[in-house]
């Protein structure tokens, strides 16, 4: 049995509490960045073309076209979701992520991801790093972060992501697991490289997943948890025995998809 990391756990967030405004920033900032590359990507950076995204519409087709759903459901997803739900084991999964085209685009997307994970947290297999990122991921789906009010302005009122574009959160609920098969699918092609931070990131997927359910009702979630400060400390003792074993962090998101289908993992 694994020890009970609640002691440490305490310690990490009431130095995390201790920084106030500071990490509410910088949790901010993070979610902001990777948005920057993806979403808004038109607005901060027009020189990707929508490269981190779905594309620009014309040339560019974007590196998310190549595995997740939007105008189709790429085969790599549909083996994810499969595998995911029972229904397929992961080999297939496996086989249409080393399709060329969709390893090269989850690949680079992993590393603009590993970049920016560094900026904004730093070592994965730290305690204190861990025990952060959580905190992160659990603020940004209870939807508890600052506003972004600098990037609300900057959009127009006919832009169709007006009105989520001043909050860091992830609205759309199939997100939360787009973002585990890309984790899920980088973890195939690299491995034990980096896999710390993939561990530590599919754990992010299932706590905030999770509290995104449960306190704003997307969509079903474990019967236990509910909006309150009991189930905030189970996600938060969770989250860091999933940090720590990959496969663990998987088998949770997936119990976590079956429910959202089928209202039963």
């Amino acid at each position: 049995m694994r020890p009970c990391p609640c002691r440490g756990l305490k310690l990490a967030l009431s130095m995390n509490m201790n920084l106030g405004n500071g990490n509410e920033r910088r949790y901010g900032a993070w979610l902001r960045e990777l948005d920057a590359w993806t979403e808004y990507w038109d607005i901060y950076h027009p020189e990707s073309r929508g490269r981190y995204y779905f594309g620009d519409g014309h040339e560019e087709q974007g590196l998310l076209t190549r595995f997740l759903p939007r105008e189709r459901k790429p085969p790599v997803f549909l083996a994810w979701r499969q595998a995911a739900l029972g229904g397929d084991s992961v080999d297939r999964f496996v086989e249409q992520v080393r399709v060329a085209e969709v390893a090269e685009a989850v690949l680079e997307v992993d590393a603009l991801v590993e970049r920016l994970f560094g900026k904004y947290f730093g070592d994965p297999a730290a305690f204190a790093t861990r025990a952060d990122y959580l905190e992160a991921l659990f603020r940004c789906g209870t939807d508890t972060l600052p506003p972004d009010d600098e990037r609300y302005a900057l959009i127009a009122d006919t832009d169709w992501r007006k009105s989520t574009s001043g909050r860091n959160m992830i609205d759309s609920d199939i997100m939360w697991f787009c973002w585990a098969m890309h984790t899920e699918a980088a973890q195939v092609l690299r491995g034990a490289e980096g896999q710390a931070r993939r561990a530590l990131q599919l754990a992010g997927v299932a706590v905030g997943c999770s509290a995104n359910f449960a306190w704003r009702g997307h969509r079903r979630t474990r019967a236990e948890y509910k909006p309150d400060e009991e189930t905030a400390d189970l996600l938060r003792e969770r989250g860091l025995v999933w940090a720590a074993d990959f496969s663990a962090a998987a088998h949770e998101v997936h119990a976590l998809f079956r429910i959202r289908e089928w209202g039963r993992a």
